[in-house]
């Protein structure tokens, strides 16, 4: 029975997430911002100064791999957004059944009091990986529409893999934030303020090397800083690679100033510490959800 009721609670929230077509579109704000300027203005910015620090290399001829790893760069930054602010949309279902209450009807039908924020959770996660592997998939599409693609299965099955594990970590860092917050217009100003700044933090709009060093340091702390270097890896590895056989040393300064790997406080983080970093991430916010569900319970009882 708890299953079943499990499924359902969770095929509710998805699909009342789904239909509400203003929600979806403010959940792909981000990314469609880090899309409007690349496209008006930064990807031309980008792809001239790569250019002119080639051409004072005495190299030359570069002008297709240098948009190839431009648009790789700017759709990585796109995936990394969309796999934040789609969770933390989708979290507002939560905030609705609390101001309607319909949380507290939920809380007292004849079903274990797990189910309900267990649904609530899974809910997120699948909005997660709907309208990211939609957002996935228009990335792919893009890269072969312009003739960049250059990414091999390996590459595919990373960026798969990097959506799953991406969405898992940031639903349960967003359902254990907004499990705090009671009022829809406290979440709006949350979903406002963290979508502004959320692509800045994680490098979406430009590299985070070009930030102070103050702000490097505490995105080192932000779990979607290692999704955005994830997406760095598998969708710049192609063009990379590419560029490093007209000049590895100018293949080398692209991959540290444009994060694919991390210094923390002097130690390289490479994929598989990222992949760790978000795993971590995951399992200590899932501990902390259901730390605060017990405190909760023995509370009202």
């Amino acid at each position: 029975m708890n299953g079943y009721a499990l499924l359902s609670l969770t095929r509710r929230n998805l699909k009342i997430f789904l239909k509400d077509k203003a929600n979806v579109f403010f959940s792909l704000l981000a990314p469609l911002i880090v899309l409007a300027l690349y496209v008006l203005f930064l990807g031309r910015l980008q792809e001239d100064g790569l250019l002119s620090a080639l051409e004072g290399m005495g190299v030359t001829g570069a002008e297709g791999l240098i948009s190839d790893f431009s648009d790789s760069w700017m759709l990585a930054g796109c995936m990394s957004c969309a796999c934040i602010t789609v969770p933390l949309c989708a979290c507002g279902i939560m905030i609705q059944d609390k101001t309607r209450g319909i949380s507290s009807d939920l809380f007292i039908s004849p079903v274990a009091r797990w189910v309900t924020p267990a649904a609530y959770f899974c809910s997120v996660v699948a909005a997660g990986l709907v309208i990211g592997a939609v957002v996935l998939c228009v990335c792919f599409v893009w890269l072969a529409a312009a003739g960049a693609w250059l990414l091999s299965f390996r590459d595919v099955l990373g960026c798969i893999a990097s959506l799953v594990l991406s969405v898992v970590s940031s639903s349960t860092l967003l359902v254990f934030v907004v499990g705090f917050f009671r009022s829809q217009g406290a979440f709006t100003a949350l979903n406002v303020i963290f979508g502004t700044v959320v692509g800045f933090l994680i490098g979406a709009y430009m590299p985070i090397t070009y930030f102070p060093e103050a702000i490097q340091q505490f995105t080192f702390f932000l779990p979607g800083s290692y999704t955005a270097g994830l997406f760095r890896n598998f969708m710049m590895r192609g063009p990379l690679a590419e560029i490093a056989g007209l000049s590895p040393a100018f293949a080398q300064g692209l991959e540290s100033e444009f994060s694919l790997t991390f210094d923390f406080f002097g130690a390289e983080v490479g994929i598989g510490d990222m992949f760790l970093a978000l795993a971590v991430a995951a399992v200590l916010f899932a501990a902390l959800n259901v730390l605060v569900a017990v405190l909760r319970r023995r509370k009202k009882s």
